[in-house]
Formats: C-alpha cells, structure tokens, sequence
C-alpha cells in the first residue's frame, strides 16, 4: 500500500499535468483565435450606391447608341398639317383674300402642277415650321415671294426663295460670300426666314404685322404703329403702309384659303412621293459635289439645283459642310464616302483613258482602295482592266477632257496622276527637291501634281494626314537623304 505522503506526492503530479495541460489548451486556443482573426476580411461599412436611374427618369444622362434615322419610303402630306397649325382667318379675313383666291385658281390643273412642282421644298420647310412651331400659313410664304424658285442673288438685290437681302442675312447668321450664299441654301435660310418672322410676331404682337414686317422692313412697320404698342385686328387695314406690302398678306392669305378649302376652288392638291423626299446630309470634311452627284446617280446639274448655296462646284474649306440629297439615295453616298479618306474627299473630276488601263493601277495611283474607285465609277467587281475610251470621275484638279495615258504598273500610277493634272500650271520645285503650297493646294493636291504617294508625302514632312497647310509652306518632295541612304 502507499503511504499517504506517496499518495500526497501522486496528487499534485497528476494536478501539475492537468494545469500544464490546460495552460496548453488555453494558449492553443488563442491561436486559434488570432489566426481565425487575421484570415478574416475587416468588415467596413460600404458606402450605399443608390440604383441607377430609370432610363425615363433623367434621359439627359441616358447614353445610347444613335440608331440610323429611318426615312419613309413616303413622306407624310404637308396639307392636314399645315392646316392644323393655320393662326389667321385666311378665306373670312375679307372678300380681297376670297377674289385673289379665286384668281390663283382660275387654271386649277396648272396650280396643281406648280404645288407638286415645289412638293419637296414644301416638305422641308413643312418641317421647319413644326420644329419651331410656326402657324402654317408661313409655309406659303416662299410660294408668295419667289413660288418656291431659288432665285440667284444680282448684285446687292434680293436672292433665294424667301427673297432675303445681303444685310438682312448677315444680320441673322447667314453667311454670304464669293463661295456660299446662305440665302439660297434652303435649309439654313428657311430657320432664319421663320425666326426672323417669329422675333418679329414677339414684336409686334401679331402675325400679320409680323408677315408685313418680312416685307415691308421692321422699321417701316414700327413707324406706321406709331407710340401704339398693341393694335387691334381691325386696325391693321387703316396702318400707313405701302399697298404692295398689303397685297402682300393678302396674297399669303389667298394661298391659304384654296389649301384650306381646295373642293371650293376646284383644285386638286397633290401627295408626296418617296422622289419628294429630301435629306439634308452633314459632312466633316469638305466635298466636291462632281463627285457627291456621282455617287448619289443623279445629274450635277440637279444636285445643284438642290444646294444652289455653293456657288463653285465644291463645298469650301470653311464649310458649311452639309448636302441636300434624296433621301432614297442617302444610304449609297455614306456607304461610299466610308471607303474614302476624308482629305480625298474634295477635289474630282472626269477624265478619259487613252489606252487600256488596270483599275489597280489608277487605285495605286490616287492612294485609294480599289473597291471604292470602283464603286464611285459604278465598275463592277469582276472588271480589272478598263478599256481606253472609259471615262472615269478621277481625284485630282484639270481640264474636264484631260486624258490618262497608261504605262508600266509602277510608273503608270505616277504618270497618271500627274497627266490628269492638266488644268493648272505645275508648282516649281527647288533644287532642294521641296515646293511651295499656293492659294488652295491641299495635301491631296500637292501629292497628285508631283507624282508622289500621300503616305510618303506626309512621312517626309512629319504631317497628319488632316493638317491645314499654310500659303507659302515648304514641302519636302523626296526622301531626305539619310533615309534615302539606308
């Protein structure tokens, strides 16, 4: 048996292990709670992003993508909605508007012809009237004033179809110049026409003060008012105004009343047609419109009459840079326009191949893709080598019956950018193999008369290919001579 000291001793023996053990046990688990501590993430509090708007609740911070504006195959009729917005009395002002009405109309068949006639303008400026929410009466203004003609500008007189004087147009933002006349750009002077019209109707408190007033001159009608500021309908007729300014809103009125009213007088309006409609087509970069008629398969002559504002046959280095075209024809001119660089944009005309000539070559020549010269000449795809005899819209300045001669790949595509070139006197180079930019030159230009690629042309002078040049700049011709060297 043990004695009691033994067992006394056993005790504390087994009680140290247990403390130790528990000692062991307390400091594992610490660990335990320190590592669990650092391998988990510090819970911050999150700042609450609130849900994004609805895309209805703030449409200004809304960005998406521009569809591509769908055009009618056919245009709405401008007569229900012209005569939704009609603000005067037209047939019941007085017996004049019923009796000049009638006299309009006395060939209802030829004034059916001459509203169909100006069909596609009507329908642009239709549109201008709604955008500013101008009574549609005004849409018969320029019918009052020209019938809906451009009419080109005389000296200091009056030109377009809304009749505009030089200063006038000035004073309103219209540009006039030796190369744009903003008055017989229909769109631009249709926005200032109503404008004009609408600061005058703000003036003097009445549209057919404000009709008088486009006529008559602001002046001319404030002076007639005298110190009265608001004047009644009925006293409109007693104003100390010029009778042709009277006949004027008379006239205006007539027009209105037959569209009004067209079964009274026997005449039949006309509906548009998917050929009425027009589409006013905004451009970055400058273009000839040679090539613009080419691409939208029309005549330059009608492509003219539609943007009679340029009055040489390329838009100018300042701009405006904008078109108006059939819109059926819109999607053929932006799908060609893609395959072309903007600086080729400008300068085109037709020139004829003298012999056989690989559209390759002429691609190679005018640093252009080949699948679009072939899409601006309307060649198909299966044609590589042209006949002599084709005539071909080429970029470039010169005669119009300047020729294209052919010759080795190579050399070819130089010669034949320099031979169409034939308009204008070459620049001289200097000995140092450089040239001197004059009035007009382009970057395109330039490489053209001398017969050296775009890309070089710009590497040798460290240009973008959209740099503006400057009159009397020196240009590099050739390659500098230690890079010739390598």
């Amino acid at each position: 048996m043990p004695s009691k000291a033994e067992s006394n001793a056993c005790a504390n023996r087994r009680e140290r292990r247990l403390l130790t053990l528990s000692a062991c046990c307390a400091t594992l688990g610490c660990a335990f709670i320190l590592l669990a501590a650092c391998s988990t993430p510090v819970v911050r509090h999150a700042v609450v992003v609130p849900e994004p708007p609805q895309p209805g609740a703030v449409p200004d911070l809304v960005v998406e993508p521009k569809a591509p504006k769908l055009i009618p195959a056919t245009p709405a009729s401008p007569w229900p909605r012209l005569r939704a917005r009609y603000a005067m009395p037209g047939c019941d002002y007085s017996p004049t508007v019923r009796q000049f009405a009638t006299q309009m109309a006395s060939s209802p068949a030829h004034l059916s012809a001459a509203f169909k006639e100006a069909m596609p303008l009507l329908l642009i400026v239709t549109e201008q009237i709604e955008k500013y929410d101008m009574p549609g009466e005004f849409a018969f203004l320029p019918w009052v004033e020209s019938s809906y003609n451009m009419i080109p500008a005389r000296g200091d007189g009056v030109a377009g179809m809304w009749q505009l004087m030089p200063f006038t147009a000035r004073e309103n933002g219209l540009r006039v110049d030796s190369e744009y006349d903003g008055r017989l750009d229909i769109t631009a002077s249709s926005r200032t026409a109503l404008a004009l019209i609408k600061q005058y109707k703000e003036s003097f408190g009445d549209w057919r003060l404000a009709n008088m007033a486009f006529n008559a001159g602001e002046n001319s009608v404030r002076a007639a008012l005298g110190k009265r500021r608001s004047i009644s309908p009925a006293e409109i007729a007693t104003l100390r105004l010029n009778q042709v300014n009277y006949e004027h809103l008379i006239k205006l009125l007539a027009v209105s009343c037959i569209v009004s009213a067209p079964e009274r007088y026997h005449v039949e309006l006309p509906e548009p047609d998917a050929d009425d409609a027009l589409t006013l087509l905004e451009l970055p970069a400058p273009l000839d419109l040679r090539l613009a008629a080419k691409l939208a398969g029309m005549d330059f002559a009608e492509l003219q009459r539609l943007n009679p504002a340029y009055l040489k046959a390329r838009m100018p280095e300042r701009g405006p840079f904008h078109l108006l075209v059939p819109a059926q024809q819109r999607p053929a001119i932006e799908r060609t326009l893609g395959m072309l660089p903007q600086y080729a944009w400008q300068n085109w005309r037709e020139a004829k191949l003298q012999q056989p000539q690989s559209l390759d070559t002429l691609s190679m020549a005018y640093d252009l893709d080949a699948a679009a010269l072939a899409q601006v000449n309307h060649i198909g795809a299966t044609a590589t080598t042209l006949p002599s005899g084709t005539r071909l819209m080429l970029p470039g300045r010169g005669a119009e019956s300047a020729s294209v001669a052919a010759a080795t790949p190579v050399a070819a595509a130089r010669q034949a950018a320099v031979a169409i070139q034939t308009a204008s006197p070459p620049a001289a180079a200097s000995k140092e193999g450089t040239c001197t930019v004059r009035s007009g030159d382009t970057l395109w230009d330039i490489a053209n008369r001398y017969g050296v690629r775009m890309e070089d042309l710009l590497h040798w002078n460290r240009l973008s290919r959209n740099a503006t040049l400057r009159l009397g700049q020196k240009l590099v011709l050739n390659a500098p001579l230690l890079e010739a060297a390598k």
